[in-house]
């Protein structure tokens, strides 16, 4: 079984009270928004920049791109050799779920009630 801490740490012991602040308020949600970005990088194996990923899960780039950025730390979601244009037109890097993200769905899925 893969162990994985959803919940994971909300803010760094160095970082300043605001970060520690919009920490405690995102926590609730952060789990429910990994899991979501896994399952939306499920279903486009091609990947996904995070201003894609954003418009398909109704956030924040910067919201999808800190949980990305946690799934990725953790070995369930990696940086593809593909760039895409962003809404500002610089490049973006495509991302995408690896096998140990598709295997935490597929445990997920088992484990659901």
């Amino acid at each position: 079984m893969i162990q994985v801490d959803l919940f994971g740490p909300g803010a760094r012991t160095t970082d300043p009270s605001t970060s520690h602040e919009a920490a405690d308020r995102a926590r609730p949600r952060a789990a429910t928004d990994r899991g979501r970005v896994l399952l939306v990088h499920a279903k486009y194996l091609s990947g996904l920049t995070d201003f894609e990923l954003a418009e398909r899960m109704d956030r924040q780039q910067t919201s999808v791109g800190k949980r990305r950025g946690e799934l990725r730390d953790a070995g369930f979601i990696e940086a593809t050799k593909d760039l895409r244009p962003a809404p500002s037109g610089s490049r973006a890097i495509v991302w995408r779920i690896t096998r140990d993200g598709l295997n935490l769905i597929a445990e997920m899925k088992r484990d659901a009630p």
